[in-house]
């Protein structure tokens, strides 16, 4: 029977949360993950499926890594080796031509070997690695002050800094470590990080100085009530590092989140992040398995 690549419908949701936790360990609840479909159009979402059984599922959303698009193609190891994985990879890489794009990039676990050898005979090379890391919220310690003349609120408590907070994000995103390009997403891209049932504005942590934004650092969780969640974005501005303010920040992130019932939060660094591992480190996050960043062409035509 014939495999085809639909767009997932509501009813697919489950299915997908499914191959997501099966093939890449991450668990999102159903309700985060329709938000997340629904609301970005700029994505191209695929779900392959031979008769009513989906099999496996891709997603290709626009990235900062000049003219590429970030891709990913999971597959159920039952259905491995039956095209399924090929299918995807020409859908993702028919939606990159449409946009333009004449390459795709993506993450495979370094032990995920079946899916590393799948990318590499397609020509896909390693570009970089990205440092994923796990926190035990309960056992974290959060003791500690804030840094003299730094004070915290959230976003929650002052949404009115929502433009303030795009504002840093924009002008400290070229300062991340990354093998990517940095374009800064527009702000109706970035705040849908803080809409939806995964969102936490409570634990969205702000610093301030004299009333001045300069310093914040982002959570979400991977569904209304996931004991799961993961520290997005941390930014604290030149002028204002290296005095202990991302530290502090994310230990009144841990706080809050322990408040809200997060057993577990997780957070991503390049390689070459050594300033936010060491941090990561500092605060009680431990390894998790490493993501290798594949770089490769789109599927011929």
């Amino acid at each position: 029977m014939e495999v085809r690549l639909e767009i997932p419908a509501p009813h697919q949701y489950p299915d997908w949360a499914q191959i997501v936790e099966r093939v890449s360990g991450i668990v999102f609840g159903v309700e985060e993950l329709a938000h997340v479909l629904e609301t970005d159009r700029e994505s191209a979402w695929l779900v392959a499926v031979r008769g009513d059984e989906v099999l496996g599922c891709g997603v290709g959303r626009p990235s900062t890594l000049s003219d590429s698009l970030y891709a990913m193609a999971r597959v159920l190891p039952e259905h491995r080796g039956l095209g399924v994985g090929s299918a995807i990879y020409r859908g993702l890489s028919e939606h990159a031509r449409g946009r333009g794009l004449s390459s795709l990039w993506g993450r495979i676990r370094e032990d995920d070997a079946e899916s590393r050898r799948f990318a590499e005979h397609r020509g896909f090379t390693e570009v970089g690695r990205d440092f994923e890391v796990v926190l035990d919220v309960a056992t974290a310690d959060t003791s500690g002050e804030p840094p003299p003349g730094i004070e915290f609120t959230t976003l929650a408590e002052r949404p009115d800094l929502t433009q303030a907070l795009y504002d840093l994000d924009v002008e400290v995103g070229p300062d991340v470590p990354s093998h990517e390009e940095h374009e800064p997403m527009t702000f109706e891209r970035w705040h849908t990080m803080f809409e939806g049932p995964g969102a936490m504005p409570a634990a969205c942590v702000i610093a301030l100085a004299e009333g001045e934004v300069i310093g914040y650092t982002g959570l979400r969780r991977n569904g209304p009530t996931s004991p799961l969640a993961e520290n997005m974005m941390t930014a604290v501005r030149r002028p204002w590092r290296r005095r202990g303010i991302a530290v502090a920040l994310k230990r009144e992130q841990i706080a809050r989140a322990r408040e809200a019932g997060i057993e577990q939060i997780t957070t991503t660094n390049d390689e070459s992040n050594a300033g936010m591992r060491s941090v990561n480190a500092r605060l009680g996050y431990k390894p998790a398995p490493v993501q290798i960043l594949v770089s490769g062409p789109l599927a011929p035509t």
